[in-house]
């Protein structure tokens, strides 16, 4: 990766380092780059996409509002029970 860009980087981000952390990031920002390039050569053309990670299904709990906490507010904040006593 070449110096002006990660300089462009830096400026963007309002980041000053020395050389040798320049140095580090080109290496660190090579090595990304080429994963990123192993990945696009993975063939994916017969796969189907995904919405998530998972095929599971979220199971939610019933809202159940208890009418004798239903808005209930001291001024301007919502009142809860304590939880230590």
């Amino acid at each position: 990766m070449d110096f002006t860009e990660i300089d462009y980087l830096l400026n963007l981000a309002r980041i000053k380092i020395s050389d040798n952390e320049k140095k580090e990031i080109a290496s660190d920002l090579a090595k990304i780059l080429d994963y990123v390039n192993q990945l696009q050569q993975v063939k994916t053309d017969d796969l189907e996409p995904m919405a998530g990670g998972t095929f599971l299904d979220n199971v939610y709990r019933a809202d159940d509002i208890d009418a004798k906490h239903h808005n209930l507010k001291v001024d301007g904040y919502f009142k809860v029970p304590p939880i230590f006593e």
